[in-house]
């Protein structure tokens, strides 16, 4: 509704320019267990310009769409202490995915009035398709003093084939927001842009209290309602443009 609007007409849409970008940033998971840090987020891919400078609007001359294709890295690692009267155990991991992603953003850039033409700057909002392909986690408990399996292990040395494929026990879709700010000279522009993820990574049970329960050998529900983990990257990014459709 908002491009028909602007555009008066789909028809006017038109190819503006092609290239690719590389961002690096960090990835984390939001919910409200153990202490987290991030690990490094990826965002790798192609994109696509689409302007309306024949459109016959005010926002004509700066508005455009862009969307393409990414290979996006997320995870994070996570910790945590566990204590109760007669002991303590500590367990801690990570948990690292790779999704390909499709981008539709809505964007304004405005040329700065300076001696020198060419400096761009904008904003740029709008949604993400994401679907993981593949990842891994680490996770490891000890608890000193007990000699049970239940309170000591370790998916990377005692997990099977099947129980280390991420995706067998994490949701691969995932919808996320993608709001940033940019700046452009020559073929060159510089992004800092967020990543969040709408999606819980494992509907009904906090994903990492889900990792806990499965390796942990336990086969109790868990009664405490806790959000569900979901993707958060942040990422500085730069693109290059290759080429322009214009003639």
């Amino acid at each position: 509704m908002s491009l028909m609007l602007l555009s008066g007409s789909m028809a006017r849409a038109q190819f503006s320019d092609y290239g690719v970008r590389l961002g690096l940033g960090p990835a984390t998971i939001q919910d409200d267990l153990g202490i987290k840090s991030p690990t490094l987020g990826l965002n790798v891919g192609g994109y696509i310009n689409f302007e309306f400078s024949h459109s016959q609007t005010v926002l004509a001359e700066i508005f455009y769409l862009q969307t393409g294709v990414n290979l996006l890295r997320r995870g994070g690692n996570f910790e945590d202490v566990f204590e109760n009267e007669n002991s303590m155990s500590i367990r801690n991991g990570h948990y690292y995915a790779w999704y390909a992603q499709v981008p539709v953003l809505a964007g304004l850039h405005f040329e700065l009035p300076v001696r020198q033409p060419g400096h761009v700057v904008g904003v740029f909002v709008g949604p993400a398709v994401s679907y993981g392909l593949f990842g891994s986690f680490s996770d490891r408990k000890v608890s000193p003093g007990v000699a049970s399996v239940g309170d000591n292990y370790d998916v990377d040395l005692y997990g099977t084939d099947d129980e280390r494929k991420l995706f067998n026990h994490l949701n691969r879709l995932d919808v996320s927001a993608i709001v940033g700010v940019s700046y452009e000279y020559g073929p060159l522009t510089l992004s800092l842009m967020l990543d969040h993820g709408f999606l819980a990574l494992s509907e009904g049970l906090d994903v990492l209290r889900m990792i806990d329960r499965l390796y942990s050998g336990s086969t109790e529900e868990v009664s405490v309602e806790i959000p569900n983990g979901n993707n958060h990257t942040v990422l500085l990014g730069v693109a290059y443009r290759l080429g322009s459709f214009k003639k």
